[in-house]
């Protein structure tokens, strides 16, 4: 029973990823926040204006680009989709 237990387990982190919440910070302000692979490639979140600290896409990333989501304009209204 317990092997099963582990082998659940250890199929549960390879399914996820092993992701990892996060924020990342520019002089300060939160510039994105959400998860992150094993080497901290951005895969799904949220970006912020640095200058407003509104949001301006959530979504999810590609290779740590914009990849489905939606965008927002620099005051975090105003949304609209966004696909690659």
């Amino acid at each position: 029973m317990r092997i099963v237990v582990l082998l659940v387990i250890i199929s549960l982190f390879a399914l996820t990823g092993c992701q990892q919440e996060v924020k990342q910070y520019d002089h300060g302000k939160v510039v994105f926040e959400g998860t992150v692979d094993q080497n901290g490639v951005r895969e799904k979140g949220k970006l912020f204006d640095p200058k407003t600290g509104k949001v301006t896409f959530d979504g999810v990333f590609r290779n740590g680009l914009m990849f489905k989501g939606t965008l927002y304009d620099k005051n975090g209204k105003h949304p609209h989709p966004y696909r690659e």
